[in-house]
């Protein structure tokens, strides 16, 4: 796994490995959608927030409720490492940018989901799970890398049930204690089972993908769509 710089210069320890990546949403006091990350038992890697929305109108839907994710520069902050901002746009790409807007990556959302980097280089790629791509539980999506191999995979849990799926694959469900209870939510969050360590990129691009899918509810395959 390389290091990336950080904004004083000194090097970045880059995100934790990780077999399970869990973000789980829940609401502000003004009503704005949260998503805490977790990689382990212990305390959280990272937290995204929903776009204080643009107008009165929106931040009123909001503040009452009535908006529950959508389009917005939700931003996502690790514990360790620079923000990540990710523009969740209407029949546009999704923009990952940082705070001096400096792009990331752009995600071109389809039934097969595209990460490029400013330069065209593919860097994670998304689509239904070969084994279905929707259940009861949960929207199931398979993460690749360019040259096909699989990364991950993403559910984006729909029901309290969902948060179980791919627990046989890890030897410690990380979230004991933390079964969840059913909320005025769009949707759970999300869970990705890691089958290999991630580059500091891929691991922003996919945790932005968690924050656009659950927050900013775009569509990144056939059955999300």
């Amino acid at each position: 796994m390389t290091n990336g710089p950080l904004d004083n210069g000194q090097p970045n320890p880059g995100p934790p490995p990780v077999t399970v990546l869990e973000g789980r949403l829940a609401r502000k006091l003004n009503n704005a959608l949260t998503m805490t990350f977790r990689a382990g038992p212990g305390d959280p890697i990272g937290q995204a927030v929903q776009s204080g929305a643009d107008g009165a109108g929106s931040k009123l839907g909001i503040l009452f409720g009535f908006k529950n994710g959508g389009p917005g520069v939700h931003v996502y902050t690790p514990a360790q490492g620079a923000p990540i901002h990710v523009a969740s746009r209407e029949l546009e790409p999704t923009v990952l940018t940082r705070e001096d807007g400096t792009v990331v990556a752009t995600v071109e959302r389809g039934d097969v989901s595209v990460a490029r980097t400013p330069d065209g280089a593919e860097v994670l790629r998304w689509m239904d799970d070969p084994d279905g791509g929707k259940t009861l539980e949960a929207f199931r999506i398979a993460v690749v890398a360019p040259d096909g191999e699989l990364v991950a995979r993403l559910n984006v849990i729909r029901t309290v049930a969902g948060w179980s799926l791919g627990r046989d694959v890890v030897e410690t469900a990380i979230w004991w204690g933390h079964a969840g209870q059913p909320m005025k939510l769009p949707l759970l969050g999300t869970s990705a089972q890691v089958l290999r360590p991630l580059s500091p990129l891929e691991h922003e691009v996919l945790v932005a993908s968690c924050v656009d899918l659950a927050i900013g509810m775009r569509p990144y395959s056939a059955s999300t769509r």
